[in-house]
């Protein structure tokens, strides 16, 4: 009815969620919060050690049921038989790839996160053995961050100072990141960013207009006729050039001997300093940035004739 709420339990969810976010901030009202974290923690503790791995598995695979079943559905002709054109190949296999990159980066991750040091002679634990470690880990440190005296979520310290002076030198606890690399990152991207925007817009405004058009006449949607038939098109013009810029993108790298950054042409030119071999380091030199340059050609040439108009 008008003037009633229509869905009370989700906006009391909804309010206590809010007040419990003021609450972290302004006072340890909610630290009981961190309780119940650990004991958490230690429930997951008490979990065989094929549980968490049949938990992942079982939602990956009704994972995949659920969207291989959606996908054949919408694609089913009025027949009764599925019918895939050649956008769709793509994103099957684009799906394909994606799930399986995911699978890898999940699985390094956790090897990271679980291949942690246990007894006294630093044995390594396998990954059944602390699988459900981890996930407790995790738990735990949702319960320090919540069990707290002040009511701030996060504790800030200002870094150790070692030298004072005009310019400050910090300790190296934390996260460093050098001014020489943050200058090449920043001015290296920044550069070719440029560039590369160039050559993209330059490729989508080389398309004919009338392509625009016709897409819209058809009905299509603006995602549907960038992807279908601008980006394609376009794409033809974009390669070459894009292809010149990784090239210098690769190599552009070597300017970070001007300030300072430890590349390979500096620490090159001060082995070949200290030792007087020369010889061999320009030889380094050489494979390298042959070695990387050739790949990316090939990439870029691959591309390109996957991409060229086939004629007979």
């Amino acid at each position: 009815e008008e003037g009633r709420e229509t869905h009370p339990i989700a906006s009391g969810l909804g309010f206590v969620a809010l007040f419990a976010f003021i609450g972290w901030f302004a006072h340890p009202i909610f630290g009981f919060l961190g309780s119940v974290f650990h004991g958490i923690a230690s429930f997951i503790d008490a979990w065989p050690a094929f549980s968490i791995p049949l938990i992942l598995a079982t939602v990956s695979i009704l994972g995949a049921v659920w969207f291989i079943r959606n996908f054949f559905e919408s694609r089913r002709t009025p027949a009764g038989f599925g019918k895939l054109t050649d956008d769709d190949w793509f994103r099957v296999v684009f799906a394909g790839l994606l799930g399986i990159t995911g699978a890898i980066v999940v699985f390094m991750l956790a090897g990271n996160v679980f291949n942690l040091p246990a007894g006294s002679e630093g044995d390594t634990a396998t990954l059944a053995e602390l699988g459900r470690t981890g996930l407790a880990n995790l738990f735990d440190w949702f319960g320090d961050k919540f069990t707290f005296d002040t009511g701030a979520p996060l504790d800030f310290q200002r870094p150790e100072v070692v030298a004072r002076g005009r310019f400050i030198q910090y300790g190296d606890a934390g996260l460093v990141i050098t001014p020489a690399f943050f200058a090449i990152w920043i001015g290296v991207t920044l550069y070719t960013a440029a560039f590369i925007a160039e050559i993209v817009r330059g490729g989508i405004l080389a398309v004919s207009k009338g392509q625009t058009e016709a897409a819209q006449a058809v009905g299509l949607r603006r995602s549907q006729y960038l992807r279908l038939i601008i980006l394609p098109q376009a794409f033809r013009i974009i390669m070459p050039p894009m292809g010149n810029q990784y090239l210098n993108l690769f190599k552009n790298t070597s300017l970070g001997v001007a300030v300072g950054f430890p590349d390979i042409v500096s620490v090159g030119s001060t082995t070949f300093n200290q030792t007087g071999q020369s010889l061999p380091v320009l030889i380094i030199w050489q494979i390298f940035f042959l070695g990387g340059s050739l790949l990316i050609s090939s990439i870029v040439n691959y591309y390109n004739r996957r991409l060229q108009l086939v004629e007979r």
